[in-house]
């Protein structure tokens, strides 16, 4: 995360080419989210009522249960995005408002792009224009963000700006915000896929003929973890190494407890399915005191930067 708080990238050859490199990867991915949100919906009312609504094809309405999983995905990825992108832009010369206003207007249409879906599934096609408008404001408020930091770090002759400090401290607030969503996301998953009992853990992993469940398998399980020990691993790191600007107490230990709960939450599973159903009781503590810490580091952010908020105003 060195780029965050490095005072001038230009004048580091190495990270200098690394970063042009990463913008050019946030802008693929950026051309992306328009062809995969054309593929579904054909930027159409009727396209995004089809997809999770209902289909002529398939006339029963999306399951909220992989509703609130892809919400649960996106905003994983949309955090990471974020912080990367509007860290690299508030680098640019140009005026305060402007810096302030876009990440802004950014993230809270993406936040609403990502969640109006879950609205639509629950309450109706009222939430249909609002997903169609959420993701245009999103996708031009971060490419117009994209363009200008492109142009900020393939231009020779223009200078950086130093990182401001406040406004620094105010991207780190946001990521926190939602890392309390994501948080509150994965609880919600976790108690409609699995269950809060240690029965429903060891029936989801070992199978449960009462509730027609299936034995999980091997590569099944493994395919799963694979992704989720790199994703947590990264995003613990972020969201910790970001504690450690604040006066929060014990850091080493909440550190040390979050990636053990991580690890234990990760590969409970294969226990429970090939040793014993009563390591779900192993599941279910590590689960809780995974999330509960990263509530709380999250809150402690949020309470250590509304605190000692920037004088730039973002956070008014």
């Amino acid at each position: 995360m060195r780029f965050i708080i490095s005072s001038n990238i230009k004048a580091n050859k190495h990270l200098y080419m690394a970063v042009i490199f990463l913008v050019i990867a946030l802008f693929l991915f950026w051309v992306s989210s328009w062809i995969l949100f054309y593929l579904k919906t054909g930027f159409s009312y009727e396209g995004v009522f089809s997809l999770y609504l209902t289909d002529p094809e398939f006339p029963e309405p999306v399951p909220t249960a992989q509703v609130i999983e892809e919400v649960h995905i996106q905003l994983f990825l949309f955090l990471f995005y974020f912080i990367t992108l509007t860290s690299l832009f508030l680098r640019k010369c140009t005026k305060s408002w402007i810096k302030i206003s876009l990440p802004m207007v950014f993230f809270f249409s993406g936040i609403a792009d990502i969640f109006l879906p879950l609205a639509i599934v629950l309450w109706g096609e009222a939430f249909v224009y609002p997903k169609i408008v959420a993701f245009f404001i999103a996708q031009i408020s971060s490419g117009i963000m994209l363009f200008m930091t492109l142009k900020l770090y393939l231009s020779k002759e223009e200078k950086e700006e130093p990182p401001n400090r406040g406004l620094l401290y105010s991207l780190v607030f946001l990521f926190a915000v939602g890392t309390l969503l994501f948080v509150v996301m994965n609880t919600v998953l976790f108690s409609i896929k699995v269950g809060f009992s240690p029965s429903q853990i060891a029936g989801y992993y070992a199978g449960d003929p009462e509730r027609f469940i299936r034995p999980k398998t091997l590569l099944g399980m493994m395919e799963v973890i694979y992704p989720h020990t790199l994703a947590m691993s990264v995003y613990l790191f972020t969201l910790l190494h970001f504690a450690f600007f604040t006066n929060l107490r014990r850091k080493s230990l909440w550190t040390a407890l979050a990636f053990l709960s991580a690890l234990l939450d990760n590969f409970s599973g294969l226990g429970i399915r090939f040793l014993s159903t009563n390591l779900s009781y192993l599941k279910l503590v590590s689960f809780f005191a995974l999330n509960f810490i990263m509530f709380f580091v999250s809150l402690w952010v949020v309470y250590a930067f509304l605190k000692h908020r920037a004088k730039s105003g973002l956070l008014l």
